[in-house]
């Protein structure tokens, strides 16, 4: 079994892929195994949140979604098929990025809570300072937030919170389909054009999306840092699932006029019940 269950929210099965023991065992050479620690489960809450918000966005849609798995690769949102209407998967794809800047929102308001010097602004600086450097971007804000010696440790947490939610939330954003920015993008197009076209196009940009992703990781791997092998297979992942919806769209194309939650196929790993047409909402 490659997975484990962790929790159940709002009636969502939450699994937890083995392989996010890598991921665990990075955060502790790279910060020592309590912050390491910390950092793996605020991270895994904010993943998790970031699923649920497409979820319970798609819920409201009438689709509902099987369970939510944790991995190396982030999370995935197995929803019982997709939503149909333009809209509803714009807001749908918005939903997950926009529940990771309100976390983010969140961390910045407990870094200003606890500073000595500095407003709202000044931590919100720092923040966005610290990620868009991650994305190769260097620059100079938040200079005037300062915290109390003391309160150092608990900042480290607020700023971790709050970095690492919006990362993910720029990063999803992103036009690398089937990631959010490359749904947004889809459902952008889709009045213009068929769904099998709009998906080609979201495919073909995503594709370009995965080349430039996959350079930077490999920049990184040659430059010193293991992350860069993390960054290779996200964007090995954009290249391949992005096909696979566009393989699935022409499919679905030929089964217009079918109620698509109502369509059986075998559930994903394993199990004796019927489900319905289960795909993967991955962030």
């Amino acid at each position: 079994m490659s997975r484990i269950r962790l929790c159940e929210m709002f009636g969502i099965p939450v699994y937890l892929d083995l392989s996010l023991i890598v991921l665990l065992f990075m955060f502790a050479l790279n910060g020592g195994i309590q912050s390491g620690l910390v950092c793996a489960a605020l991270l895994l809450a904010s993943i998790t949140a970031h699923e649920l918000g497409h979820a319970l966005t798609a819920r409201a849609f009438g689709y509902q979604t099987r369970d939510i798995t944790l991995s190396l690769l982030g999370g995935c949102a197995s929803l019982i098929a997709l939503p149909r209407k333009a809209s509803q998967e714009f807001l749908t794809a918005l939903a997950g990025p926009a529940v990771s800047v309100v976390l983010s929102v969140l961390g910045m308001c407990g870094l200003w809570a606890i500073a000595a010097e500095g407003g709202f602004l000044d931590a919100g600086g720092l923040v966005l300072a610290e990620s868009l450097e991650s994305f190769g971007l260097d620059v100079s804000l938040g200079d005037g937030i300062a915290v109390p010696r003391s309160m150092m440790p608990i900042a480290g947490v607020f700023i971790y919170l709050a970095v690492m939610n919006l990362m993910l939330a720029i990063f999803n954003l992103l036009p690398g389909f089937p990631m959010d920015g490359g749904r947004v993008f889809r459902s952008a197009i889709r009045p213009f054009m068929s769904r099998v076209k709009a998906t080609y196009i979201a495919m073909v940009v995503g594709r370009v999306v995965a080349v430039g992703i996959g350079l930077r990781g490999l920049w990184r791997v040659l430059y010193g840092g293991g992350w860069g092998y993390i960054t290779i297979l996200i964007a090995w992942m954009i290249w391949r699932e992005g096909y696979r919806e566009y393989l699935l769209a022409k499919a679905e194309s030929q089964w217009d006029g079918f109620d698509y939650r109502a369509r059986v196929s075998p559930p994903p790993y394993g199990g004796d019940e019927e489900e319905s047409d289960v795909r993967g909402w991955r962030s």
